[in-house]
C-alpha cells in the first residue's frame, strides 16, 4: 500500500500498443486503406488455409456436394462428417460449416461498417480515392450478404457498426434483404473506377466490372431478367474478351486474364496468405483431403460424340478434370477438379511454406463466360437470336481451345427457340462453369432441384437453405427464428 500510494498514477495511463482500438483509429488515408483490407481479409477467409471449415463451407465445396455433379471423397465414407451431412441432406443446426458461413461473412459486415461510419470524417488529398474507399465497402457489404441470402434466406440487416446489447436484430425478409444488395451494388457502380483504367497494383479489389457482374448474378438469382439484362449491357461495354484457350484459365499465367471480372488474390509466400481450398479437394496421393470428386454423370454430360470406339469430347472435358495415376487412398470416383489443382495438372506449384493447405491460387468469382451466359438466359425468349450468339462465343472459344480441326462443341442452330434454347444454356452452364460452385443455386433457382436431386435426399421448402445456426438462436434468445430444420 505504501509503495502503491506514494506513486504517481501515470502507470495506469498505458499507450495502446500492437492492434490499434477502433476509438484511435480510422483517423487518416493510411488508416482507412489499412481498415479496408481487413474488410477484404474476412472475404479471404472462406477460402484460406487459417480457416479450415470456412474453405469447406464455400460453395466451391460444400455447396456442390451431394450434387448431381460431385460426391463427397475422402480416404472412408464417413470422412469429413459435415460434408457427409450435406450429401445425405442431414444438414444438423450445430454444423461446423454453417456457423463459418454466417460468422465470416458478419464478420466482414462488421469491417464494412466501420469503414462506412468512420472514413467520411477523414480528410484525404485524393478525394477521389476516398470515395472509391466507400464503393469497395459497400461492394464487398453487398458480397457477404449475398452469401448470407443464398445460405440463409433473409437475415438480420445489420447497417452500422453495433454495441453488443443494440446488435440482437430480427431477421428481414429475403425480399427485403435482396433489396438491401441490390442498393448496395448501386452504389459501388456508380463510385468505383474500371481496373482498365488502374495499373496492375489495382488487381484484387473490387471495380466497376465486378460490381456489374455480381448485379448480374444477384437479378438472375431474383428472376429479374430485365436487370441481367441491363446490367449486362454495361458491362460488356467494358474491353473485356474471353480468354482464347479454357485450359489458360485456371493456371497462374491465367490470373486477371482478359476475360477475368473478379477474382480473390491470395499467395503462399507466407504461411498466413495462401488458399487452402487446393488441399481440401485434391487427392489423397497429392496430399489432399479428396473432398470433392466429379460424378459420372457430369463427366458423361461432355461427351458430344461416338465414332466406333472412340469417344469424343468437349475440349472443356479436359481443362475441367484430372484423375491421378495413383489412387492409393482414394473413397469416391477418383477425378478431380483440374480447374483448381497443383503441378502437374496446373503450373500452380504445391505450397513451400506454411504446410499443405497453403495455395497460391486465386478464386476466380466471376468470368465473362458466366455473364455471357447469364444474359443469355435473361434474353432467351424476347431475343433468342442474340441469346443463342452469346452462347455459342462460349462454345467457340471451347470448341478453339481444342486444337486446329476439333469440330466441337458445334455451334448451337439459330433455329433454337423456348424451352430447348432454354435448356441448352442450362447445360452450356453446367459444362462451363463445373467445379465453380454454381450447379446447386442454378438448380434451386431454375425450379430443376425437385427433380434432379430429389432422389440425393434433396427435400422442397427445406434444403433450398440451410438452417440459422443453433448458437445464434440461442444467442438471440428468441429473436431470431429458425428455417424449416
Amino acid at each position: 500500500m505504501l509503495v502503491l500510494t506514494s506513486c504517481s498514477d501515470d502507470y495506469l495511463e498505458v499507450g495502446t500498443y500492437g492492434t490499434p482500438e477502433v476509438k484511435n483509429y480510422y483517423k487518416s488515408p493510411v488508416d482507412a486503406e489499412q481498415g479496408m483490407i481487413s474488410v477484404y481479409s474476412a472475404m479471404n477467409e472462406m477460402y484460406a488455409r487459417k480457416n479450415f471449415w470456412a474453405s469447406m463451407a464455400t460453395d466451391l465445396i460444400f455447396g456442390d456436394i451431394g450434387t448431381d455433379d460431385f460426391m463427397k471423397g475422402g480416404n472412408r465414407v464417413n470422412d469429413n462428417i459435415p460434408l457427409d451431412q450435406k450429401k445425405l441432406y442431414e444438414i444438423p443446426t450445430s454444423s461446423i460449416t454453417v456457423e463459418q458461413i454466417w460468422a465470416v461473412n458478419y464478420k466482414g459486415i462488421y469491417y464494412a461498417n466501420l469503414i462506412l461510419e468512420k472514413v467520411p470524417a477523414i480528410v484525404f488529398e485524393d478525394t477521389a480515392r476516398k470515395q472509391e474507399i466507400l464503393a469497395e465497402a459497400h461492394f464487398l457489404r453487398a458480397y457477404f450478404y449475398f452469401d448470407l441470402v443464398n445460405s440463409f434466406g433473409g437475415v438480420p440487416l445489420i447497417e452500422k457498426p453495433l454495441k453488443y446489447n443494440e446488435a440482437n436484430l430480427p431477421r428481414a425478409t429475403e425480399e427485403a434483404t435482396y433489396a438491401f444488395i441490390e442498393d448496395e451494388l448501386e452504389l459501388a457502380i456508380a463510385g468505383l473506377p474500371s481496373r482498365f483504367d488502374k495499373d496492375d497494383n489495382y488487381l484484387g479489389r473490387a471495380d466497376k466490372g465486378a460490381a456489374l457482374g455480381l448485379m448480374m448474378r444477384v437479378s438472375l438469382y431474383q428472376n429479374k431478367m430485365n436487370q441481367v439484362k441491363t446490367y449486362g449491357e454495361q458491362l460488356f461495354a467494358l474491353p473485356y474478351v474471353l480468354d482464347a484457350d479454357v485450359n489458360h484459365i485456371f493456371k497462374q499465367s491465367g490470373e486477371w486474364g482478359s476475360g477475368s471480372i473478379f477474382e480473390i488474390n491470395f499467395s503462399s509466400n507466407t504461411s498466413l496468405l495462401g488458399m487452402g481450398i487446393i488441399q481440401r479437394v485434391s487427392p489423397r496421393s497429392k496430399k489432399g483431403g479428396g473432398f470433392m470428386q466429379a460424378k459420372r454423370e457430369l463427366r458423361d454430360a461432355y461427351v458430344v460424340n461416338v465414332v466406333g470406339t472412340d469417344t469424343i469430347r468437349d475440349p472443356r472435358y479436359d481443362a475441367t478434370f484430372y484423375t491421378p495415376n495413383d489412387k492409393a487412398g482414394t473413397y469416391g470416383t477418383g477425378w478431380y477438379i483440374r480447374k483448381y489443382s497443383w503441378a502437374p495438372y496446373s503450373d500452380y506449384s504445391s505450397p513451400k511454406t506454411g504446410g499443405n493447405a497453403n495455395s497460391a491460387n486465386n478464386v476466380r468469382v466471376l468470368r465473362l463466360a458466366d455473364a455471357y451466359l447469364m444474359y443469355a438466359e435473361a434474353i432467351y425468349t424476347t431475343n433468342p437470336t442474340l441469346a443463342i450468339e452469346y452462347v455459342n462465343k462460349v462454345r467457340k472459344r471451347a470448341r478453339e481451345s481444342g486444337g486446329v480441326g476439333n469440330l466441337f462443341p458445334e455451334d448451337l442452330p439459330l433455329t433454337l427457340t423456348g424451352d430447348t434454347l432454354r435448356d441448352a444454356i442450362y447445360k452450356e452452364r453446367r459444362l462451363e462453369l463445373a467445379g465453380e460452385g454454381y450447379r446447386y443455386h442454378d438448380l434451386i433457382r431454375t425450379g430443376r432441384a425437385a427433380a434432379v436431386l430429389g432422389p440425393l435426399g434433396f427435400q422442397t421448402g427445406k434444403h433450398e437453405v440451410m438452417p440459422i445456426p443453433y448458437s445464434q438462436i440461442q444467442l438471440a434468445k428468441g429473436v431470431l427464428t429458425q428455417n424449416n430444420y
